[in-house]
C-alpha cells in the first residue's frame, strides 16, 4: 500500500508498506543538489552530506555510526545533480531508534570545525579518485559540454579549490537556506506501523526554515553539439562516452526512449553489444543508457576499447545509429526489450531500499508517486510507432558530443 501525507510542518511523508518483509528503509530527501550551487559553492551540497555524519547537538560522529551499527542497521547517503538523500535500512523493530539518529543528523547539524578541516582532505581524495577513473573523467567532461550554461553542468564533488574554501559559516548558511521543510521528503518502505511513523515525524523538522527563499534558474543553456574531445591519461584502454541532450523526465516520450535505449545497448542481445563486441570484438564493455531530470535528459553511449581502435569502434557505433535510423525495428526486438524493462522494474520493487529510493525520486521529480501498476501499464501500452517516433532524437551521429579518455598509443 502506498500513501503520501503532508505533515503540518510541510514535510511530505511517503509510506509504502510491504507485508512479506521484516526490514524497513527510511530515507530523508532534500530537493537540493549541485544544480542549485553558485560558482563559488561547487561541491557544497556533497560536502554537507559528508559533514552531517560528523556531529549534531546531541551526538558526535562515533555515536552516530555506533548507534546504527549496534542495531545492525546500514546507513549511507548520496548527493546527485538535483537531490540529496540520507537513508538507513534496519529491522522493523528498530525503526524508532534508527529514525532518531537520522532525524538528529538532519535537524541538528553542528559542522564542527575540527571535523570540517579533516573532511576537506577526505573529499579532495574523493576528487582525486574520480580524476583517476577514466570513465568518471569522460562522463564529467561530457556533462560539462552537454549541459554547459546550466546548473546541471556543475560537478557534484566540486573542485579542490571550492572544497578548500568552505568554512563553518558558509556551510551553516547554505544548509539552513536550502534544507527547508517544503523541500524535504521522508520516504519509508518495508514493514512498519503507520500510526507510529506519523506520530514520530509530526513534530520533527520545525527547527528548519519553512520555505526556500530564492529561485534557481536551471534552464539557461550554452550547450554544444558535435564536439570531439580527447584527453590523455596513463591508462591501457580508451574510454569513450558520447552523449546527446534529451527531453525531461515528465515528457511522455521518456518510457519509449528507455525501451529504445535498452534495445539499442542495454543487454547482451542489444544491437551495440552484438555488433561492437560479439561481431567485431572491439570492446568488452559497450552499452547505452538514459538519464532524465526535472528540466532535461541525456542519452549516452559508452565503450572501452583498445587505444588504436577508437576510430573503428566509433565507426561501428555510427553503423548502428545509421541502421537504427534506416531500418525497421523487429517485433521480436521490441517485445524482448519491453519484457526486459518490465522485469528489471519489478525486480527493483522487491527491495525495500530500491522502493524507498524509487518513491522519493518520483515525488521530487513529478510531485507525486507513480505507482508500479501505472508504470507497467505505460510499458504495456508502448507501440512500435512510439519507438519509431523517438528514434529521431538519437540517430544523428554528428550531433553527439564525443569524449575519448585514452592512453598514449
Amino acid at each position: 500500500m502506498l500513501e503520501v501525507i503532508t505533515l503540518d510542518s510541510g514535510v511530505r511523508l511517503i509510506l509504502n508498506s510491504m507485508d512479506s518483509v521484516r526490514s524497513v528503509s527510511i530515507g530523508i530527501w532534500c530537493n537540493n543538489g549541485s544544480v542549485n550551487e553558485n560558482d563559488d559553492e561547487h561541491g557544497i551540497s556533497h560536502f554537507i552530506e559528508h559533514m552531517l555524519f560528523k556531529g549534531t547537538k546531541n551526538r558526535d560522529h562515533f555515536q552516530i555510526v555506533n548507534e546504527i551499527d549496534k542495531l545492525g542497521g546500514q546507513m549511507n547517503a548520496f548527493t546527485s545533480k538535483e537531490c540529496t538523500c540520507f537513508y538507513v535500512k534496519c529491522l522493523d523493530e528498530h525503526f524508532r531508534a534508527t529514525a532518531e539518529v537520522l532525524t538528529d543528523m538532519i535537524c541538528n547539524p553542528t559542522f564542527p570545525a575540527d571535523e570540517l578541516e579533516k573532511e576537506k582532505g577526505v573529499v579532495i581524495e574523493e576528487i582525486n579518485m574520480n580524476a583517476d577513473d577514466p570513465d568518471d573523467v569522460a562522463f564529467d567532461i561530457l556533462e560539462d559540454n552537454v549541459y554547459r550554461g546550466m546548473g546541471m553542468s556543475h560537478p557534484v564533488l566540486g573542485t579542490k579549490e571550492t572544497v578548500s574554501s568552505f568554512t563553518h559559516d558558509k556551510l551553516d548558511e547554505y544548509y539552513f537556506d536550502h534544507y527547508t521543510r517544503d523541500e524535504i521528503i521522508v520516504s519509508i518502505a518495508g514493514s512498519f506501523d503507520r500510526n507510529e511513523i506519523i506520530e514520530y515525524f509530526e513534530d520533527k523538522f520545525y527547527n528548519l526554515k519553512e520555505h526556500r527563499e530564492f529561485f534557481t534558474d536551471k534552464n539557461v543553456s550554452l550547450a554544444s553539439e558535435g564536439r570531439y574531445i580527447e584527453v590523455t591519461r596513463d591508462i591501457e584502454q580508451a574510454h569513450i562516452a558520447m552523449g546527446i541532450r534529451l527531453f525531461p523526465a515528465e515528457d511522455s516520450r521518456r518510457y519509449p526512449m528507455m525501451l529504445l535505449c535498452n534495445l539499442f545497448g542495454g543487454g547482451m542481445s542489444s544491437r551495440l553489444m552484438q555488433n561492437v563486441r560479439v561481431k567485431k570484438g572491439l570492446a568488452y564493455s559497450v552499452y547505452s543508457m538514459t538519464g532524465f531530470y526535472s528540466h532535461t535528459g541525456l542519452f549516452v553511449i559508452c565503450a572501452g576499447v583498445a587505444k588504436g581502435k577508437v576510430d573503428e569502434a566509433l565507426g561501428a557505433i555510427k553503423e548502428e545509429l545509421d541502421r537504427l535510423k534506416g531500418d525497421d525495428i523487429t517485433i521480436e526486438e521490441f517485445q524482448s526489450s519491453k519484457e526486459q524493462l518490465k522485469s528489471s522494474f519489478i525486480f527493483g520493487q522487491e527491495s525495500v531500499q530500491n522502493l524507498m529510493i524509487y518513491n522519493g525520486r518520483n515525488l521530487l521529480t513529478y510531485g507525486r508517486c507513480v505507482t508500479p501498476s501505472e508504470v507497467l501499464n505505460i510499458l504495456d501500452d508502448i507501440t512500435l510507432d512510439d519507438i519509431n517516433d523517438v528514434k529521431k532524437e538519437i540517430c544523428n551521429y554528428d550531433k553527439f558530443n564525443i569524449i575519448n579518455v585514452t592512453g598514449n598509443i
